[in-house]
């Protein structure tokens, strides 16, 4: 017979053993196994090296409120589920064509989302958010939309008015419309053309969540589930790099041509104080009390080539990075940034970035398509 303390270590062995024998057969439960134990693992990684000058730090941080306007500068931002609070929940829409077969299925995108790739101008407008209103303007118009707290929960048969399913990259999602007053807006700054017609502001309703395939285990819940992300294009934060834009310009220069700034490739957080592209090997770091995992190269696509503050259309970047920074199996697509997947609930200017652990790049693994 067992006395009481034998029996307080036994029952969680036995409750550990019969877990792991159920998740040989039981797929949720063996990657909830498995992130559980990646997550626990990330406290007993080494202490992160000495840097042998500055330390890395934390020189930005960006939001979206809509994709594909302007960028909000802020000193920190606070974290929920989809990334940093306030980015890019909300998106431009347009209706998308029949199907062949004459009528949308109940699982048809019935609209495509718009962004700088088909509509350059969007880079003018401004967009600013608060608890209780998001705030557009363009020129010397302006129009705010008053929010009422979250967005309804999603439902695959509901037909409640002013919700669409979107498509954005090879997802669907349900998202709601924000209103005449808004498509209006937007319908006098890109104009009447038939590509246009009938934009429309929406907002992200349904659950979405980043590419599997990319994801570590110690990246995803601790249900074993990938992390939600918003309006991103797939994962929820953009990492990038001064010394990565240093060496691009410095090759921009020897071409004769003008250096660009960070705001070309739109991301929610740059660090100064590494060295060019050593972002490739990074893949788990810590910034203030979040824990960052870098998943994957960004590959860049024509909207990098919009001036932020002109709207205009050049070659570059891509023509001089595609010099030296096409890299992995698809040698058309080329790289600057890093995706990331937060684990905390802040980030601010100013802290330092500690490399937890390091390791082989990570690019695409299929050809990108880029609209």
């Amino acid at each position: 017979m067992m006395n009481g303390s034998e029996e307080d270590l036994l029952a969680p062995t036995v409750t550990a053993l019969i877990l792991v024998a159920f998740s040989l057969f039981h797929e949720p439960t063996r990657r909830m196994l498995e992130s559980v134990v990646a997550r626990t693992l990330l406290h007993t990684l080494p202490s992160p090296e000495k840097n042998k000058g500055e330390a890395p730090v934390v020189s930005q941080v960006c939001i979206y409120p809509v994709k594909s306007l302007r960028s909000v500068s802020i000193s920190e931002s606070k974290m929920d589920a989809l990334g940093l609070v306030g980015d890019r929940r909300f998106m431009l829409v347009c209706p998308a064509p029949l199907p062949p077969y004459g009528t949308f299925l109940e699982t048809d995108p019935t609209h495509r989302f718009i962004t700088q790739r088909q509509c350059p101008m969007l880079a003018r407008v401004d967009a600013s958010i608060s608890d209780s209103a998001l705030n557009i303007s363009f020129e010397k118009e302006s129009v705010t939309i008053h929010l009422s707290g979250d967005p309804p929960s999603s439902n695959k048969k509901s037909s409640r008015e002013g919700s669409y399913r979107a498509r954005i990259w090879d997802d669907v999602v349900e998202v709601q419309d924000m209103g005449p007053k808004a498509a209006d807006f937007f319908q006098g700054i890109v104009g009447d053309s038939l590509e246009y017609k009938g934009i429309r502001l929406v907002r992200i309703v349904s659950k979405r969540v980043a590419p599997d395939a990319y994801v570590p285990a110690a990246g995803r819940t601790w249900w074993g589930e990938p992390p939600r992300v918003g309006l991103s294009d797939g994962f929820p934060i953009l990492i990038a790099f001064e010394a990565s834009l240093q060496e691009l310009n410095r090759r921009l220069l020897e071409k004769g041509k003008e250096p660009i700034p960070m705001s070309r490739f739109r991301p929610n957080i740059v660090i100064k104080n590494t060295k060019p592209f050593e972002e490739d090997t990074w893949k788990v770091i810590r910034i203030g009390s979040t824990i960052f995992h870098l998943v994957k190269g960004c590959p860049r696509c024509k909207q990098s080539c919009t001036d932020q503050r002109t709207g205009k259309v050049t070659d570059e970047p891509l023509e001089t990075l595609a010099d030296f920074r096409a890299l992995g199996p698809q040698k058309a697509d080329v790289y600057f940034a890093q995706n990331a997947i937060a684990q905390g609930t802040h980030v601010a200017v100013g802290e330092k970035v500690l490399v937890l652990n390091r390791g082989e790049p990570v690019w695409d693994q299929g050809p990108v398509a880029a609209e």
